[in-house]
């Protein structure tokens, strides 16, 4: 007898992705997943900075902001630093997005003053916008003496300081004017001159424990001698003790 063999053919659907980076990397379970691919094989690269070799959620980060702002993934990554810890743009990454945002009516203008040697005293950032002007903050020398960026160890304020005071006045204008393009962050240069510090919470709780523990009993407690019924005794005659005649009374 002849037995028939049915030969069954398995049919694959292809699944649909339905990604819309419009809404960000969570706005739904496909755009993490397209972002996580993403991420996985930037952090792979050795072209791209040290703070995203290997570091997948830092590339993840790096997408995210590129998303928000309407731009590349690897231009994020070549612009953004990690100092102390703090994520912070480099001064000409800010200096190109105002340029290059359209919202102004020219580039970014530097109005610059010399003091009486003749050496770069102070910069403003300006620009016009629908005809108006708009100023940025005036940075000085003296700002920069009196916040302790001038006096830092190999402090570019010495040697390049027409240049540190166009980053610097870039950044305030950025900052104050079209905060929608920095997203908080401030600029490398900022970071390094602030000195800025991250205090964690462990470590500030350790350092309460530590101080309590340190303090604790430093200091001699007396305790009053009192008679019970009586007030305390005041005076230099507190001394006696109950019991003990007085000189006078012997």
């Amino acid at each position: 007898m002849e037995t028939e063999v049915t030969e069954k053919k398995e049919t694959r659907v292809a699944v649909k992705h339905d990604t819309d980076f419009s809404k960000g990397i969570f706005g739904s379970s496909d755009n993490w997943l397209m972002a996580g691919q993403m991420a996985q094989a930037l952090s792979h690269s050795t072209i791209v900075p040290k703070d995203y070799q290997g570091n997948q959620a830092n590339a993840m980060v790096a997408i995210e902001i590129a998303n928000r702002l309407g731009t590349s993934p690897l231009l994020v990554m070549q612009n953004l630093h990690v100092i102390q810890g703090r994520p912070s743009w480099s001064a000409q990454f800010l200096i190109a997005s105002v340029n290059a945002s359209g919202k102004y009516d020219m580039e970014l203008q530097y109005e610059e003053k010399q003091d009486k040697a003749g050496k770069p005293y102070s910069c403003k950032c300006w620009t016009m916008r629908n005809g108006r002007r708009v100023d940025g903050i005036e940075i000085t020398m003296d700002m920069a003496r009196d916040e302790g960026w001038l006096g830092k160890t190999g402090s570019k304020w010495k040697t390049m300081s027409q240049v540190m005071l166009r980053y610097r006045a870039a950044s305030f204008f950025a900052r104050m004017n079209c905060p929608e393009m920095t997203l908080g962050f401030y600029t490398k240069e900022e970071v390094i001159d602030g000195d800025f510090k991250e205090y964690p919470i462990e470590e500030m709780k350790q350092d309460v424990e530590q101080e309590v523990k340190e303090k604790a009993n430093s200091e001699e407690f007396v305790e009053e001698n009192t008679v019970e019924g009586q007030d305390a005794p005041k005076g230099e005659g507190a001394e006696e003790s109950e019991g003990e005649i007085p000189d006078f009374a012997k």
